[in-house]
């Protein structure tokens, strides 16, 4: 190509650039033309370039400072490639500056100080094509918490409660127990005498399957009123009936609150009763776990102080039937009722009689038609913390509980945030499970439900599968690896062996009304961790079916 007559020197120079780069284009097509598969084949194919999607993972996501914090890259993929790089951006202050490939994308970070971090996950496939997904990653300062949940609920130690009532009103706790008729009582808690305090058993099954060892609890403010111990107005004190190792509930507890959701805090006491008026001393009743009571409290702690003012619900199969989450109609007076009470048993803003939240919650679930399931998906995020209940369920099934929504309607909580008007989903009363290999992703035959339309329909959503799986993996690895569930169950059992042996020994084990032998606290533990063993190696080859056998996995995992 020559330049065009009265051009400069300079213009010949130009047109020699341009005329190179157009040869340039010319031969990488004919290269492309010539082998297809090079480069993602040819230009048709080119078009559709792999999609690359980047999942980032957290575990705990919120929580109290300082917290470490786990992530991974599980769901990373690429269609028809493979993973190769995993960077994150920790701090949020925009520079990948983690590389987590020798790990395949997992890495834990220490948030030293309170604040919202954005962490971002960037994934690199071997075509050099990338996608990001970041999270939030919340840390609040202690002091912002109502409860001093690091002095009240110190499982390091187990503390004792005493509590002091007259002959006459130890009696009438007994005479009818399902009553849970309250009675005046000083007690002295920690150390620290508060006088005129209510007394009463708790519980349902916990209360009728028990023996002398009841569940109980302490009103602090029954008969005076605005009387606290240390900003908590209740004690609830679980006796763990039908678990000798008094353990299974703590770590299902901790757990939890591992994964992030919303849950109890939860330590050992040991349990003395001193009858005020026939003088003998203070008789040992045994050891208990103390669980924090799921209250306005409780609310304040987690959702902020100003936002502990939404309706909460409590799921009480036993009392007033399932909560099942199915839409009955647009009136709570259509819905199931058990004794006159509604199964969605509303436990603030009583008064008020209104169920809107709810019930709009349950037309979306089971009273809209969708034409996909991203659909359903889209509007359930408008109204529900979907991320809560993937890792309530994570957390449970891999546990293997049976205790639990998609199989009781039971043991949890429904709040209504009111800072963002949606729901937020609260575990109670935890159980674990006695077959490592019951299924982890479909389950079938909900049991005392006739339909568990939340579980059905979330795990229709492809994201949803995928995020749960994220979690059951990060939970297999940091919580319930057999190494992680030994060390935990020896460290309480030795904690709390020297207390249950003490005196006349805890009720549960020792005296004419003992429910289990001794030897099933002395070795249950061991048990609860080869649990483990088995179910955490069950649930790994059911994740890795999980990634071969999905549509759209790349390799990456």
């Amino acid at each position: 190509m020559s330049a065009p007559a009265g051009s400069t020197p300079s213009d010949s120079f130009r047109y020699l650039e341009l005329a190179l780069i157009v040869l340039a284009l010319v031969l990488a097509l004919g290269a492309l033309l010539a082998n297809p598969t090079r480069s993602g084949g040819s230009a048709a194919a080119a078009l559709a370039n792999p999609r690359v999607t980047a999942q980032a993972n957290a575990m705990p996501h919120q929580g109290w400072a300082p917290m470490t914090t786990y992530f991974s890259a599980f769901g990373s993929r690429a269609d028809g490639a493979e993973i190769t790089r995993y960077e994150w951006d920790l701090d949020g202050n925009g520079r990948y500056d983690t590389d987590a490939t020798p790990d395949g994308g997992y890495v834990t970070y220490a948030y030293a100080k309170p604040g919202e971090y954005l962490a971002t996950l960037r994934v690199t496939d071997e075509q050099g094509r990338t996608a990001t997904d970041s999270l939030t990653i919340s840390v609040r300062h202690p002091a912002s918490s109502p409860v001093d949940y690091w002095t009240v609920f110190d499982d390091s130690r187990v503390r004792r409660v005493v509590v002091e009532l007259t002959q006459a009103d130890w009696d009438e706790l007994w005479v009818d127990p399902p009553s849970k008729i309250t009675v005046p009582a000083n007690a002295v808690i920690f150390g620290e005498e508060m006088n005129n305090v209510g007394f009463r058993m708790r519980g349902q099954f916990s209360l009728r399957e028990s023996n002398e060892k009841k569940p109980w609890k302490i009103d602090t403010d029954f008969y005076v009123e605005g009387q606290e111990y240390r900003n908590l107005k209740q004690l609830m004190f679980i006796n763990n009936i039908g678990d000798p190792t008094m353990l299974a509930e703590k770590l299902a507890y901790d757990m939890l609150r591992f994964a992030g959701v919303p849950s109890s805090h939860v330590s050992y006491i040991e349990l003395w009763i001193d009858i005020s008026d026939d003088g003998g001393e203070p008789v040992f009743w045994g050891v208990y776990t103390m669980v924090e009571r799921v209250d306005k409290k409780f609310l304040a702690s987690r959702f902020g102080n100003d936002n502990d003012h939404g309706n909460l619900y409590k799921a009480s199969h036993a009392q007033r039937g399932p909560m099942d989450l199915i839409y009955y109609g647009d009136s709570i007076e259509d819905y199931p009722t058990q004794g006159g009470q509604y199964a969605y048993g509303k436990v603030t803003n009583v008064e008020d009689n209104d169920y809107s939240d709810v019930i709009n919650l349950a037309r979306i679930i089971d009273g809209t038609s969708y034409t996909a399931p991203e659909d359903f998906a889209v509007a359930l995020e408008e109204v529900f913390e979907v991320d809560t209940f993937l890792r309530y369920v994570a957390v449970m099934n891999a546990l293997s509980s049976w205790d639990y929504y998609p199989y009781t309607g039971n043991n949890f909580f429904l709040y209504t945030n009111p800072a963002n008007g949606k729901i937020d989903w609260i575990p109670w009363d935890l159980t674990w499970g006695e077959d490592p290999r019951s299924e982890v992703f479909d389950l079938t035959g909900f049991g005392l439900v006739e339909r568990a339309p939340l579980y059905e329909k979330v795990f229709e959503v492809e994201r949803y599968r995928w995020k749960y799986a994220a979690y059951l993996d990060l939970i297999v690895r940091q919580r319930l690896a057999y190494s992680t569930v030994y060390g935990q169950s020896r460290q309480f059992h030795d904690l709390i062996a020297p207390y249950v042996i003490q005196g006349t020994g805890d009720k549960m084990f020792f005296g004419d009304t003992a429910l289990f032998e001794y030897e099933g606290f002395e070795t249950g533990w061991e048990r609860l961790a080869e649990f483990a063993r088995e179910r955490s190696s069950f649930i790994q080859e059911e994740l890795a079916l999980f990634i071969h056998s999905s549509s759209n996995v790349g390799g990456s995992q």
